[in-house]
């Protein structure tokens, strides 16, 4: 069956590149769908889906340009809302199996917008005069891939149609390819973070045998929230949440900072089963790019690489105490807490410069405090990185899973895979 592309391109200034990967595209054997988002002026080639569907998608009436009663940023806006609505629908319908974008800076924030609006595992490509750059407001959470234009779409030469074409093949291809045929087994999410990845990797072959698919997330500020999202359209089946370092970075603005409110909420909210470790939680990491603030300067200090970890103290293992309390004491599935009590990460073990249970410790006993009566915390007494740790993490985690099933309470998007 034939596949379809949505190509999304402000058509009033970069037409002419939409019509040489439209013809490209279509030379491969795939048929296109071209959605005009550009609200400057007229379009340069004609739309399958035209500005004046777009907004009405969002609910305006059409417009010509910005400079009247709709403001530039009103206009993105209103434009990312409409495409988002009319991709969504696309996708419902069977209707579309991948998107593509081109643009500069307003074209990117369009078409990202409506790409990460889409499932995972659909083809995304973005042609970008900003991809050099820091892309994740661009691309979030979501399986987005940024082809760097490197010169500006502006000026028709063959350097751009080089870029244009491998693009183009790119997504096509990805269209292409059939997802392999193997045995649908259940995902197990897992957090893990460099000073704390042993602890994932003695998880592995522990689920393995148990009949589930490990699928980590690195814990550096997008990696969380990615998992909170899978897991909130029911492709995970159980969270081991062993890392939950990015509290620590999100406090002091450190290289993993960006989880804003939403992080340990997603199980809670559609009753996966949850294991939370402090993995990670005993330092704040920081580079040249995400400096220390002033407060933390005379601190226990470890190198990493050209980024440094910087350990936490007592008053800060209150405050992450609250602030994970509160966010499980929501939960409406069943969690479990599991504190290694001989440290929290490679740098805080017997010998290492952050070992120190008693500020370790002060968590634990505050966490204890503030946790709903209904909530297990268990300590043991291991290692974060031992393997008997990560061994009584699984057998949890599975007999959560287990009785989950059992109370038929998994509901209509569990096992689902990406």
């Amino acid at each position: 069956m034939k596949k379809t592309l949505l190509m999304v391109a402000t058509l009033d200034t970069k037409g002419k590149e939409a019509a040489f990967v439209k013809e490209r595209v279509r030379s491969l054997g795939v048929d296109v769908l071209v959605m005009n988002v550009g609200t400057m002026s007229e379009p340069l080639i004609r739309a399958d889906l035209p500005l004046e569907n777009v907004l009405k998608e969002a609910g305006l009436a059409p417009f010509a340009g910005t400079s009247g009663a709709v403001r530039r940023s009103e206009a993105v806006e209103a434009v990312q809302r409409g495409g988002i609505a009319i991709a969504r629908k696309l996708v419902s319908e069977g209707r579309m199996d991948g998107i593509f974008g081109l643009g500069g800076g307003t074209g990117t924030a369009i078409a990202a917008a409506v790409m990460r609006s889409l499932p995972f595992g659909m083809p995304k490509v973005m042609v970008s005069t900003v991809a050099s750059r820091d892309v994740r407001q661009y691309v979030g959470t979501k399986d987005i891939v940024m082809f760097h234009s490197v010169a500006d779409l502006l000026g028709w030469n063959r350097f751009i149609r080089r870029v244009l074409e491998q693009a183009a093949r790119a997504v096509c291809a990805m269209m292409g390819a059939d997802a392999p045929r193997e045995e649908r087994r259940r995902m197990v999410a897992v957090t893990a973070y460099g000073i704390n990845s042993r602890c994932a990797m003695n998880v592995e072959p522990l689920l393995q045998g148990m009949g589930y698919e490990m699928i980590g997330f690195h814990a550096n500020g997008v990696g969380g929230m990615a998992m909170e999202e899978m897991t909130g359209e029911g492709l995970i089946e159980g969270v081991l949440d062993l890392t939950v370092h990015e509290v620590a970075d999100e406090m002091f603005g450190g290289y993993c900072k960006g989880i804003g409110q939403k992080r340990f909420r997603a199980a809670g909210e559609v009753g996966v089963p949850l294991l939370v470790a402090p993995g990670g939680l005993d330092n704040a990491v920081f580079s040249p790019y995400y400096p220390m603030p002033d407060k933390l300067k005379g601190r226990r200090r470890r190198d990493h690489d050209d980024r440094f970890c910087v350990r936490m103290e007592r008053e800060e293992m209150v405050v992450f105490a609250r602030l994970i309390a509160e966010r499980l004491n929501d939960s409406r599935g069943q969690v479990f807490v599991l504190i290694p009590s001989r440290g929290f990460s490679e740098a805080d073990r017997a010998g290492e410069e952050f070992y120190d249970p008693e500020t370790d410790r002060v968590f634990t006993e505050e966490l204890k405090r503030l946790l709903r009566e209904d909530i297990t915390l268990e300590e043991m007494d291991a290692h974060i990185s031992d393997p008997e740790f990560a061994g009584r993490a699984v057998y949890l985690i599975d007999r959560m899973i287990g009785a989950r099933r059992q109370a038929g309470t998994e509901g209509p998007e569990a096992g689902r895979q990406a």
